[in-house]
């Protein structure tokens, strides 16, 4: 198991959320990229579950002292960003974390909205997974579109031959072969 959670929070830190200085950039869309062209989406998955049981543990130790007085001086939306740039940090930082820094960070806004943010790539469809059904069965509609047309000529030849109804379905064919 501590393995597994040094590898987390290794992952963690290649995500550069902050920097050596513990300067937060801030900037998910660039992590969101560094993901998806990173990490395997099960993998993904993992590391939002370990940071989301990091930010919580963090909620239950420090939640007596947000509340209290003086307590630390943030809402309830700020206080899960204040938690999730603690995680953002790193291993050492979230290890090293006090209540005096988490009041001294609140106060001079020294964190980022919000570490899992990074995260909502887990819930970003495919470009498959976009499609309607409308869509994805397209092709086998054209198909079947075609087979009825090539039927009826088929069928209605010789009186279709002779009007302007066979130019026009065939004109129709070529129109639908080229949607596939």
């Amino acid at each position: 198991m501590k393995d597994l959670e040094d590898k987390y929070w290794q992952q963690i830190e290649e995500l550069e959320w902050y920097t050596d200085s513990f300067i937060s950039d801030g900037d998910y869309g660039r992590i969101k990229e560094y993901l998806k062209l990173n990490f395997p989406l099960s993998e993904v998955k993992q590391l939002d579950k370990f940071r989301s049981i990091k930010v919580n543990e963090l909620g239950k130790r420090f939640h007596n002292d947000w509340l209290g007085d003086p307590g630390i001086n943030v809402s309830d939306d700020s206080w899960s960003d204040l938690r999730n740039e603690v995680v953002g940090r790193g291993k050492e930082f979230y290890e090293n974390i006090t209540v005096e820094k988490l009041q001294e960070m609140a106060d001079s806004n020294d964190y980022n909205e919000s570490f899992s943010y990074c995260f909502h790539v887990i819930f970003e469809k495919s470009e498959e997974e976009k499609r309607s059904q409308f869509e994805i069965n397209k092709p086998k509609r054209i198909d079947e579109f075609i087979e009825k047309i090539d039927g009826l000529f088929d069928e209605y030849h010789a009186e279709l031959h002779q009007s302007e109804v066979f130019q026009y379905l065939g004109g129709a064919i070529r129109e639908a072969r080229k949607l596939k």
